[in-house]
């Protein structure tokens, strides 16, 4: 069994080497997994439109579709830059899109999120809101886009990955779900990749959190042999 989580790659159609770095990932790394996890943040912003996908994001949404045509899963946690993949989006990827996931992962029961359900900044909390949701559809993907580009200093601190105490509240919240009977925590959000190991033996659990792909390339891999590890993307 192999498994990939990874998050926050922020992507947006101006910043072109990313947009390529990510689809070189799903297509070298993540397709290789029998599961795949993107932990939320992986576009700058998207609203699920009936029949559209947005342009600059085809390749990376393509990616994923030819990985669950060979009958593979993925399954994408909305971060806080995503407001309602929508149906569409399911259908035509073959993703299942999820706020949060509690996984048996052989014999580890594990609870998946982004992690912005605790932590999120008051704009874009009252963003995610049925209101919203409801002007966004009313306004189209492209007058969305514009507004959205236009918020998106404040929809979300891009230099939280440099502090502590983000890094410490993550680590306390992880450590309230594994008192809940959870073996694994797996966040993302913070730009902090981390690994937190608690106990020992039969009776140890484990917190992890993605990182920051969109700057330093980190990841998660799960595989039978060697468990939970943070790697880091180094393509050829």
């Amino acid at each position: 069994m192999k498994m990939i989580f990874f998050s926050d790659t922020h992507l947006t159609r101006k910043n072109k080497k990313k947009l390529k770095l990510v689809e070189t990932f799903i297509r070298n790394v993540c397709s290789d997994a029998d599961m795949v996890f993107v932990l939320g943040d992986l576009f700058e912003f998207y609203h699920g439109y009936q029949g559209y996908i947005y342009p600059w994001y085809r390749s990376i949404v393509d990616s994923f579709k030819a990985i669950t045509e060979k009958g593979k899963s993925v399954y994408f946690l909305e971060g806080n830059h995503e407001f309602d993949m929508g149906s569409f989006f399911e259908t035509y990827t073959g993703i299942k899109c999820v706020k949060n996931l509690t996984m048996d992962i052989e014999g580890k029961r594990t609870f998946i999120s982004h992690g912005d359900e605790f932590y999120l900044n008051p704009v874009t909390r009252a963003l995610k809101t049925p209101l919203t949701i409801g002007a966004m559809n009313l306004f189209g993907p492209r007058l969305s886009w514009k507004i959205a580009m236009g918020m998106s200093t404040i929809m979300s601190k891009k230099k939280k990955g440099q502090s502590p105490r983000v890094k410490n509240m993550f680590r306390e919240y992880a450590k309230e779900k594994l008192k809940e009977g959870y073996d694994a925590v797996i966040l993302a959000h913070t730009h902090i990749a981390d690994y937190l190991e608690f106990g020992t033996g039969e009776a140890r659990k484990v917190y992890l959190n993605s990182g920051d792909f969109m700057k330093k390339s980190t990841y998660i891999e799960y595989t039978s042999d060697s468990g939970f590890q943070i790697k880091e993307y180094k393509p050829v």
